[in-house]
């Protein structure tokens, strides 16, 4: 019987460790896997290199981690143009004309973050969850 319980202690160890393993590995996994973990995303993506024809196909932010329903309500985005940072508040989950007009006008280099991005978890407008996001880079490819 001693045995027994050593063998699945010893199993539950082993897996839990693998599923922590996983979960450090990767931004979206982690998300997934962790309490607190919701990532914002743009366009399919979580961060990184993005075409413009990406940028310009897309006008609705995502949340990732977080219970079926959670929307994000408000943010704020820091565009990086040739190195002049420009700020825009929203209070929605949709990008502005104003928005999609200045990003429009970047280049191959330039960047923007979207930053203090907070959203409703779940339909529960009482929730709010804090929302990772990280920094998207246009990618050198023609629209």
């Amino acid at each position: 019987m001693k045995n027994k319980i050593k063998i699945f202690l010893l199993a539950a160890f082993v897996i839990l460790g693998m599923g922590y393993t996983i979960a450090a590995t990767s931004p979206e996994v982690s998300a997934l896997a962790m309490p607190g973990g919701a990532f914002l995303s743009y366009a399919n993506k979580f961060g990184g290199e993005i075409t413009k024809k990406e940028i310009l196909a897309h006008k609705t932010l995502n949340v990732d981690g977080c219970a079926a329903g959670s929307r994000i309500f408000s943010y704020q985005i820091e565009i990086t143009k040739s190195g002049k940072v420009s700020t825009f508040k929203a209070e929605s989950d949709t990008l502005s004309k104003e928005i999609m007009a200045a990003l429009k006008e970047l280049s191959a280099g330039d960047s923007f973050e979207f930053k203090s991005v907070k959203a409703y978890w779940g339909k529960r407008k009482e929730d709010v969850v804090d929302v990772h996001s990280k920094k998207f880079v246009v990618a050198d490819n023609p629209v």
